[in-house]
Parts: C-alpha cells; structure tokens; sequence
C-alpha cells in the first residue's frame, strides 16, 4: 500500500537546520494497522503529515500502490479526497454541521448527488451506532461519539488509506476501546489500511505493527497483534 524510501525532512529554525526525520525507510501493506510510536519529537507527526499528502516539502521517495506520491497541489488534493481519510485526536468536525453533514462532506466534494450523500452518511453512521443522532451538531455529542461521527467521516468514501492521529488520546478507556474496536471491525469490513500516530499504549497493541521512531529515525521494532 505505502513504500517510502529514506523520507528526510529538514526545518530551519533561525541559523540551525534540524533533522525531523533522517533517512526513514519501510513498508505498509494493504489492510494493516500500523502504528507510529515514539516520544514527543520522534517525527510521529511529521510521518503521518507526508504519508497524508499534507507536506510536500520532504527528499526521498514515497510511492501508493507503486505508484509516485504526487507533491503538487492539485493531484495531490484529488488523492486525498478518493484514496485517503482521516481521523484526528480533537474530531476536527465542522461545528456547524450535523453529524450527518459533517459524514456527508467528502461526497460532496467528491461531486457525489445529495440523494445518496443522505443516504451513504445515514448508514455509516448506523454502522457506528449513532442511528439516533444524525441530526446532532458536535457540541450535543459526547466525546467518543464525535469521534465515532470522525470514524465515519474517515470511511464514508471507502478510501484505502486511513491516517488518523492520536484517535483515542483524549478518551477514557472504556470509550477508548469502543473506538479501537470499530476501527478495527470496519477496517477489516471495507479492506481499510490505517496508519495510526500515537502515544497510547491502548491503541498501539491493538495494531498489527508498531514502527518506532526515535530522533526521527526508525529502529524497525515490530509488535504482534494483541488480540
């Protein structure tokens, strides 16, 4: 699904070039769960922002599906809106939006007719259990279920690649794994890879793979599913 080979990434602050990641190189394939471990600073971010398209500005290569990962603005804002969702640790929902606005909006932008934008978003947020909730703005909802409407946000276009950074931080642990475990079932139900930027040790065993970074470089540790 992704490759990326010897990522480098540089920011200059005041006379000083600092490494933020330095010659990171791997593999995710199709329909895992990979995590980005490591501490503040480790360049978990700075992956994540580059493999989400949202950072251009990197040496090395980077492909999807084998193919070159576009840097300039257009293809690269076309891909993100068919290939790529996703899902952030303070929801980044639109306020002013219901739930099933907030779900809707990909199609929208994806030119898809009104009938069945109403149609996909009520069902993906049936899916998520938030049948009774659709016409709810975020300020009505809860925590875990604002997430669940990001979740739902995230698949609605059946994307391939799902970035989602620091999902379940900001939640209690039952809540927590209520999230964990709906990403994980429609991952495995729409043929979903996620890779996943986090510090919680609550979503990173649930994940096939960990990728540690240190420094902003890997030490290629791997973790077993945690069943």
């Amino acid at each position: 699904m992704i490759r990326f080979e010897n990522i480098n990434k540089f920011f200059t602050i005041g006379n000083q070039k600092r490494h933020a990641l330095s010659g990171v190189s791997g593999k995710i394939k199709p329909q895992e769960m990979v995590a980005l471990c490591g501490p503040s600073g480790s360049g978990k971010s700075t992956l994540l922002n580059i493999f989400g398209l949202l950072d251009p500005n990197y040496q090395g290569k980077l492909f999807f599906d084998n193919s070159p990962a576009p840097k300039h603005a257009m293809p690269a804002a076309q891909l993100r809106r068919t290939k790529l969702g996703f899902i952030f640790q303070h929801f980044n929902l639109v306020p002013v939006m219901s739930a099933l606005e907030n779900v809707a909006y990909p199609l929208h932008l994806n030119h898809v007719k009104k009938s069945e934008q109403t149609t996909r978003a009520t069902d993906m947020l049936t899916q998520v259990g938030l049948r009774e909730f659709i016409h709810h703005r975020p300020d009505r909802l809860s925590g875990g279920q604002q997430q669940r409407v990001a979740i739902a946000r995230a698949l609605i276009h059946r994307p391939k690649l799902v970035i989602a950074d620091e999902p379940t931080a900001s939640l209690d642990t039952q809540t927590a794994n209520i999230i964990i475990t709906l990403m994980k079932d429609l991952g495995k139900e729409y043929g979903t890879t996620f890779v996943v930027a986090t510090h919680d040790t609550r979503m990173a065993n649930h994940c096939g793979r960990i990728i540690h970074l240190v420094d902003g470089q890997s030490d290629r540790r791997e973790a077993s599913w945690a069943n």
